[in-house]
């Protein structure tokens, strides 16, 4: 059976996607803490278990261990039925900590591009703004997300697809 080149480059970027993840190995607790480190803080619980994946019971359970490790904390929401967390003093030192390995690994998986880098972002630019166009959430894709970094908002492929 022969497969075709186009077979071939979708099969290439499953691999990529998925090796990527497996260096990232980002664990619903990292990206809670990362995402409340900046856009999401103050959040509720609700929508904290939508950008992590996780049912709300789980939430509330991922709260309570972050609670235990000091990392978060608890405050009253909205309404005075919902609760806002954000993160403690060591919870933004985690963050920083988990960014910083974030983006030693990234840069070192960016490393082979070489010369080809700016082509090869482009591309990753267009994937990210169409599989926001597609329906992908953007606070889960951007969940392990240096916002700054990327240039959120003006730059971010993400928030721009997601604007339109």
């Amino acid at each position: 059976m022969s497969h075709t080149s186009s077979a071939r480059d979708a099969n290439l970027l499953g691999a990529t996607a998925l090796a990527v993840a497996d260096r990232l190995a980002a664990a619903p607790r990292d990206a809670a803490v990362l995402a409340l480190d900046d856009w999401l803080a103050g959040a509720s619980v609700e929508v904290l278990a939508r950008v992590v994946a996780l049912t709300h019971s789980g939430t509330v359970r991922l709260a309570d261990r972050l609670e235990s490790e000091r990392l978060l904390e608890r405050r009253p929401g909205a309404d005075a039925r919902s609760v806002a967390v954000y993160l403690t003093v060591a919870g933004h030192a985690e963050a920083g900590r988990l960014r910083a390995a974030r983006e030693a690994t990234l840069h070192e998986l960016l490393a082979p591009v070489g010369a080809g880098r700016e082509p090869f972002v482009a591309g990753l630019e267009a994937v990210l703004s169409a599989l926001t166009a597609a329906g992908a959430a953007p606070r889960r894709t951007c969940r392990l997300c240096d916002a700054h970094a990327c240039g959120h908002p003006d730059r971010c492929p993400v928030t721009l697809a997601a604007r339109h």
